[in-house]
């Protein structure tokens, strides 16, 4: 995935800039924190790298999970998070450390999020229209 590398403090100007209501010290504080969870190694759901731009705005998610496009070629991401030397495999190691375990991990799924088992019901007469 390449991104179009942008300075820190010019990304935070261009997001002010097409964002006036915004605060530039609040605005700069999200993007440190999402930089820095980066530089540790988070991980979105999916197991990818997190896309610091989004994830300063979004939560931590990847480009993909974010936008719900494969294609980031035209999209800026911050210089320090396109730096090769910062890329991170699946394995779960960068540079030859390993990730911090709250990074790295896999959320594990919600029980909001399975199906009620208890609700079997199929279809009746009472969904069809007629």
């Amino acid at each position: 995935m390449s991104f179009v590398p942008i300075r820190f403090g010019d990304w935070v100007h261009l997001f002010l800039k097409s964002n006036p209501g915004e605060n530039a010290k609040e605005v700069s504080a999200r993007l440190r924190k999402a930089l820095e969870a980066y530089q540790a190694g988070a991980l979105c759901h999916c197991g990818e790298p997190i896309w610091v731009i989004g994830s300063a705005e979004a939560g931590h998610a990847c480009f993909m999970c974010i936008t719900g496009e494969a294609d980031s070629s035209e999209d800026y991401e911050i210089a320090e998070a396109c730096d090769k030397h910062s890329v991170r495999s699946r394995r779960g190691h960068q540079g030859g450390r390993a990730i911090p375990e709250e990074y790295s991990r896999r959320p594990a799924p919600s029980e909001a999020s399975a199906p009620d088992q208890s609700f079997k019901q199929g279809i009746t007469g009472d969904d069809v229209p007629f």
